[in-house]
């Protein structure tokens, strides 16, 4: 017989046999499995902060297991001192017996996730929150829950968000936080996380940048000496020890220019640019910077006429960055295929490739920790794609799943705010 979860006004989840615990663990309510001998054996991502003392965990675990079917428990007093509404289900096995019960808060978790949290927290389903913490309701405006995704202007389009309905990802700056939004179908996630606590587990990108440019003209002499000893040996071992330091030295050269370019001035000179010949030569940069071990070709699904509206040096930047991710990625022969389309919310820049894609724990982290998934990554480069793009007043959103590929897509905004109309000749 099925049962069915009245977790929420809006979520109802029912089940014939059981329920994956990788569905539960994104499920945006508390949710904790006790198994027979009144242990708990799991907890979700969301139920690290429901702590009670053990007499309350011990009446509560009573009341539960005298009962065989759904039960409600008003007024449970957390460790913290606030009050919650507790609801419990018997899971059952295929022949009938009792294996545990769920557990979950079912209280709105508006106010609840505010009194813990210095980060800001927001779901919503079918284009309508339905919750939202105090942090994150002082970023989208007073009295979100219940209203329409869509009537927050800075946020993505709900459709946009929900376009592939998994692992989508948006990242983009606000007030002082970093934003990061996710699509776990049906719900897409806002999280919003104060500047102050990224910034302190970081060094200074201006102090890595001033010991990068010391670095530079050190490493430009031993390039020099090292092709000069390259031209008085015959092909050899030793030639061959000193071809593998030239890479070296190469590759050391490309990690002071990337954050060289993360502490430039963020001064734009915007125009209409062509968008074929920015790519055209973002990838003959790329080509020329390192060898794949693989054959990787690039598609352009677009005309010599489109145009986008953007700084020609710095949107070059993001190419070159999005097109060398995408290539070193690859473990077998691939395509990296760039396209461009407009809408009312700007014009879309897209780069995705038919690679390996990126593994959840990579995602659930993108742009907040300096993370790659390559053997001599450094993962700088996201990061410069996030930095222009929102110097140029854009979004990076990231798609990605293991072995399915990565899409990297810019949005940028029109000259005088949205429009449709087609950008000059």
């Amino acid at each position: 017989m099925p049962h069915t979860f009245h977790i929420l006004p809006h979520i109802h989840l029912t089940n014939d046999f059981l329920v994956r615990k990788e569905v539960l663990n994104n499920l945006p309510v508390p949710l904790v499995f006790v198994d027979m001998t009144r242990e708990i054996v799991w907890k979700n991502r969301f139920a690290g902060w429901v702590e009670m003392r053990k007499d309350t965990r011990r009446e509560l675990l009573r009341q539960v297991f005298g009962e065989d079917r759904h039960h409600r428990i008003p007024r449970v007093q957390l460790a913290s001192g606030a009050e919650v509404t507790v609801e419990s289900q018997p899971v059952r096995s295929l022949g009938g017996t009792v294996e545990g019960y769920l557990l979950w808060v079912s209280d709105n978790l508006a106010g609840l996730a505010g009194d813990f949290l210095e980060t800001g927290l927001a779901v919503a389903e079918d284009g309508r929150f339905i919750l939202v913490n105090a942090v994150a309701e002082s970023l989208l405006g007073p009295g979100t829950a219940g209203q329409n995704w869509d009537q927050v202007s800075w946020l993505p389009r709900w459709h946009v968000a929900m376009r592939r309905g998994h692992r989508t990802f948006f990242a983009l700056a606000r007030e002082g936080f970093e934003i990061r939004i996710h699509a776990h179908y049906p719900w897409v996630m806002v999280e919003a996380v104060p500047a102050p606590i990224i910034e302190s587990d970081r060094i200074s990108v201006q102090f890595v940048s001033a010991v990068m440019h010391e670095v530079r003209n050190p490493l430009s002499a031993l390039s020099g000496y090292i092709e000069l000893a390259q031209m008085q040996l015959a092909p050899g071992p030793a030639r061959a020890h000193l071809d593998r330091a030239m890479a070296e030295v190469d590759r050391l050269s490309r990690l002071t220019a990337d954050f060289m370019s993360l502490s430039r001035s963020t001064e734009l000179h915007k125009q209409w640019c062509p968008l074929t010949t920015l790519v055209e030569k973002a990838w003959s940069v790329v080509q020329s910077g390192g060898e794949y071990g693989h054959d990787v070709q690039v598609k352009s699904l677009m005309s010599a006429q489109d145009r986008i509206f953007a700084d020609p040096d710095r949107f070059e930047q993001i190419l070159i960055n999005a097109l060398k991710n995408a290539a070193e990625a690859f473990t077998a022969p691939g395509v990296i295929t760039v396209a461009v389309s407009r809408s009312a919310d700007g014009q879309r820049v897209t780069i995705a490739d038919d690679g390996p894609g990126m593994p959840s724990e990579v995602m659930e982290t993108l742009f907040v920790k300096r993370r790659t998934t390559k053997a001599q990554g450094h993962g700088l480069g996201l990061l410069i794609i996030k930095q222009l793009a929102e110097v140029h007043g854009g979004v990076v959103q990231v798609t990605s799943q293991k072995g399915d590929g990565t899409e990297i897509a810019i949005t940028l905004p029109y000259p005088d705010g949205p429009t449709l109309e087609t950008s000059p000749e």
